[in-house]
């Protein structure tokens, strides 16, 4: 993150006994900036645990691009440096801008360098509002949202409570990713380390978040998202046969290998009676269900399952020793 210190630029303080950055050193001009102050007794003195400060700083990296990504904001992900620190507590600049030079002169044929400004501007406002947003909602559920304005919604809450923001704080609130991130923000926060209160800002606003607010912090668990579900009838050999009862198949398409569960329970009785059995390269014809989803860590995941058997072909190859037939 484009540290460069400079001893003689500016004379230390009493209070900055820490890094100074100049922002000259940082080779472009930031497009916005957002403002982290942290404050308690561990950071009277200007000076911060940098096992503390790192984690932060690289959670806010990721919550900056998150949100540009989730945002759409136009342009190439924004590039995230910091400037510190200033008498006081310890405070921090993160300096927002277009990620490199040739990114940003591409995206000026594009749009007018007025407008890419807003639209980052607009990014660390809607980051500091999700920052209000996490911390109002607690742990209550959202019962229904309505627009009050273009601008402005109003999140109706399981106890009746009801609060603004923008949508664009929202949205950024809804992401589990995203929500990973803040987490990793607030974290200098948590236990008994001498920081209290942790305050992010812009030009037009702040917010302030403290060590009783942690809770609402929480990633709340992210829902399951059903993307598709199909079935078709397919030939799969068996290569490991589970005979304990909800065991999962192994079973081989001539392609790839995979686990699928056998719910045709007309099958399941005919092997515990014996009455069907398995020789080798034995293979089923079966109505087989494939199931996608997205998980809570954003992966895809596939679960298969065979619906019916509809028929069990032998593993014998048979040898082509007739004549063809003269009909």
């Amino acid at each position: 993150m484009g540290w460069q210190a400079s001893k003689d630029a500016r004379p230390k303080t009493g209070q900055e006994a820490g890094l100074w950055v100049s922002s000259d050193s940082l080779g472009f001009m930031p497009e916005a900036v957002m403002t982290l102050q942290f404050e308690g007794e561990a950071v009277d003195a200007g000076t911060m645990d940098v096992r503390q400060l790192a984690p932060a700083l690289l959670a806010a990296a990721d919550v900056m691009r998150e949100a540009h990504a989730l945002l759409q904001v136009p342009g190439p992900a924004p590039q995230v440096e910091v400037r510190a620190t200033r008498p006081g507590s310890f405070i921090i600049d993160l300096l927002v801008a277009e990620a490199t030079l040739l990114q940003r002169a591409v995206d000026l044929l594009t749009s007018s360098p007025a407008t890419a400004t807003v639209n980052l501007g607009g990014l660390v406002t809607a980051v500091v509002g999700s920052i209000r947003l996490v911390k109002r909602l607690g742990n209550r559920k959202i019962v229904r949202t309505e627009e009050v304005q273009p601008g402005l919604i109003r999140l109706i809450l399981d106890d009746g409570t009801t609060i603004e923001t923008p949508p664009e704080s929202f949205q950024l609130v809804l992401d589990a990713a995203y929500r990973r991130s803040m987490r990793g923000i607030v974290a200098p926060l948590t236990g008994d380390r001498g920081i209290t209160s942790l305050t992010a800002s812009t030009a037009d606003d702040s917010e302030t978040v403290t060590s009783s607010d942690l809770p609402a912090f929480e990633v709340p668990p992210a829902v399951e998202e059903e993307l598709g579900e199909s079935a078709a009838d397919v030939v799969l050999r068996p290569v490991n046969v589970a005979f304990a009862e909800g065991n999962k198949w192994r079973f081989y398409d001539g392609e790839t290998t995979f686990y699928a569960a056998i719910e045709d329970s007309q099958f399941l009785q005919r092997i515990d009676l014996g009455t069907e059995r398995f020789a080798k390269n034995d293979m089923l014809r079966v109505r087989l269900r494939t199931r996608q989803t997205r998980g809570a860590d954003g992966e895809l995941h596939t679960e298969r399952a065979v619906v019916q058997v509809l028929e069990h072909l032998s593993g014998a190859v048979q040898l082509d020793l007739f004549a063809p037939s003269e009909d």
